[in-house]
């Protein structure tokens, strides 16, 4: 199983003139190649990729805190995002959708929003690299 990392290209509206669209996106392939988009690692983790840290520097952010975590500096560290917010601790890190609240008991804190420290980090780092490629359309 891998992270998959390309340039998406949204095309446009038959009609409206717009120019299409590009840009970064990743899935999680499983080992004989398939891509299960309701597999939590496509729907919390590569979501999140894709909406959240689309950004080099915000990849370095969340890096940074994620080895201030490591070393002792930070016990832990709150991503709000456009679409998920991240709590990040040693033990675990937990994916929320951002219009979901604390008080939505039922939808928040998920089982399958949950995932390892070293997967999310080595995720996020190899996206992290991604994004640092030159863009090829």
């Amino acid at each position: 199983m891998s992270l998959r990392c390309f340039i998406q290209t949204q095309a446009p509206v038959p009609g409206s003139g717009a120019q299409a669209v590009h840009y970064p996106a990743c899935e999680w392939v499983g080992d004989d190649g398939a891509v299960d988009q309701q597999h939590p690692l496509n729907r919390f983790v590569c979501s999140w990729l894709v909406s959240d840290m689309a950004d080099v520097a915000h990849c370095d952010e969340v890096l940074h805190a994620m080895t201030q975590i490591n070393d002792g500096v930070r016990k832990e560290w709150f991503v709000d995002g456009d679409a998920f917010n991240v709590d990040l601790l040693l033990n675990g890190v937990q994916f929320n959708p951002s219009h979901v609240g604390p008080e939505d008991t039922a939808y928040w804190n998920q089982l399958e929003g949950r995932f390892t420290w070293l997967e999310v980090k080595g995720l996020l780092h190899d996206w992290r690299d991604f994004l640092t490629q030159p863009v090829k359309h």
